[in-house]
């Protein structure tokens, strides 16, 4: 078992420009979701945007799915 510091495994929100975004989701998961925001003091999509980033940088299918699209935007060196 690998050693790891006591903390979060998601930082504390950056203050960035955010846009709207409307799913549902189930009522389990969005209990965890706002229990981990209470947390780590963030809000729920501050949250979700960290989850989604560390799935798409560490899913290695889907980055060779983005290196084979006609997408620059999608670069591996997005800006975060």
């Amino acid at each position: 078992m690998r050693n790891r510091s006591i903390g979060p495994l998601i930082k504390p929100q950056p203050q960035l420009r955010l846009e709207p975004c409307n799913f549902r989701i189930d009522s389990e998961t969005l209990l965890r979701l706002r229990a981990y925001s209470e947390f780590i003091g963030s809000e729920q999509g501050y949250v979700i945007r960290e989850a989604l980033i560390h799935l798409f940088e560490n899913d290695r299918t889907f980055q060779e799915f983005l290196r084979s699209r006609p997408h620059p935007e999608f670069a591996e060196s997005e800006n975060r």
